[in-house]
């Protein structure tokens, strides 16, 4: 295996997917790092926990979930930057991979391993990064683990994204889709960071597509707007990582010919941006992170093996009943569910009930005493469903 691959398919062939996930969360010459700096453009900037769960869980799902015959997954990289370093269990074969730090010099690195790896005409280029980033209008700074090692040009330690996605127009891979997990604020910190000239290293430099490529289909996913920042979760998977799993798990599918489930990259950012928003998804951050994706196509990313899993929110109308009922949700053939009646004393839970249910027909039931029985019928089905159960 390459220096900074965790799975390898030498059986793939050239039409085949290959992905490199960054996750970054321990920072060096950040405040409660090992040498923390103190030049002004690190001001407010954290360590983060979420950035490594969050890669490491979009890697798992990458070789243990992604499905595409015509592109198989070939090969995945991972760095990750991390207060506590522990190898990479492959979900399949269970070996235990040693990551390699997310340091620029790394990443620069596996940017080039990466890219020379999908150099195929029909390849699928795949990138991920968690951590923080910083912005100048529309062009993103995204930070290593060792930022600020030189205290004189700081941004010698970012990676310019843009630039990147613009450089591997000379890579052949004819599909190439980019999730960007990362603040996108910042146009007076980056003036900080020592003026605007470098935005951060460029592994791959260009920007037209050589003649006799494939066209290129690009489709970059970008988990805020630019000059806002995104969420993460102390000791949790991102809010917007958690949107994307849970969208590629049926939410952002669709039914196509054969009764075959497929995401594309559009009803991806669709659904994401749906997640984003639901309180009961997001709790207080509902709203204040808005996906975007400028400028990309339109194409399939990824096959559901089975059924989709559908966000489903059960609730009565008024919601004030809410906190009166006990819930149950029935289908043939699997367990019931249910969510018990509030206890006596217990604060209100005025909140819908929220079930991630298989694709297909269920009967729910809101019970509120002896003389207020509530039954109707859900299809569960992508996007979502949500039912209110009236009063009879």
């Amino acid at each position: 295996m390459a220096a900074f691959t965790v799975h390898l398919d030498e059986n793939a062939g050239p039409s085949s997917t290959h992905a490199l996930v960054i996750g970054v969360g321990a920072y060096t010459h950040l405040h409660g790092g090992g040498s923390p700096t103190d030049h002004p453009g690190a001001v407010g900037m954290r360590q983060l926990s979420s950035p490594p769960l969050s890669a490491r869980a979009f890697a798992t799902w990458m070789i243990d979930a992604y499905h595409d015959k015509g592109r198989p997954l070939g090969s995945l990289a991972l760095l990750l930057s991390e207060a506590a370093p522990g190898p990479f269990v492959h979900p399949k074969t269970r070996a235990e991979h040693v990551v390699k730090a997310a340091t620029i010099d790394n990443i620069v690195a596996a940017v080039t391993e990466w890219k020379d790896r999908g150099d195929h005409d029909e390849a699928r280029l795949v990138f991920y990064f968690c951590g923080h980033g910083v912005s100048l209008g529309f062009d993103t700074s995204l930070l290593a683990a060792d930022m600020f090692a030189d205290r004189n040009s700081p941004l010698h330690g970012a990676l310019h994204f843009e630039a990147l996605h613009r450089g591997l127009n000379s890579c052949r891979a004819a599909q190439q889709v980019f999730f960007v997990d990362a603040c996108r604020a910042g146009a007076d910190r980056l003036d900080r960071l020592v003026g605007r000239d470098i935005l951060g290293r460029v592994p791959v430099a260009g920007n037209l597509r050589p003649a006799g490529f494939l066209p290129r289909e690009h489709a970059v996913i970008y988990a805020t707007l630019h000059g806002e920042e995104s969420f993460a979760r102390a000791g949790r998977v991102s809010l917007f990582t958690d949107a994307l799993l849970r969208s590629f798990d049926g939410a952002g599918s669709e039914n196509t010919e054969d009764r075959v489930w497929r995401v594309t990259t559009d009803t991806l950012k669709r659904a994401i941006g749906r997640f984003m928003k639901e309180p009961l998804f997001a709790g207080t951050l509902a709203g204040a992170a808005v996906p975007v994706s400028p400028e990309s196509f339109d194409f399939d990313f990824h096959e559901l093996r089975g059924e989709p899993v559908v966000p489903v929110y059960i609730g009565c109308r008024p919601e004030e009943d809410n906190a009166l009922a006990e819930f149950t949700c029935r289908r043939p053939g699997q367990e019931e569910r249910r969510r018990p009646p509030p206890v006596p004393g217990d604060e209100p839970d005025l909140s819908e009930w929220v079930l991630f249910l298989p694709f297909g027909r269920y009967q729910v039931e809101a019970v509120l005493g002896p003389e207020d029985l509530r039954r109707d019928e859900l299809d569960a089905r992508p996007p979502l469903f949500r039912i209110g159960l009236a009063r009879p």
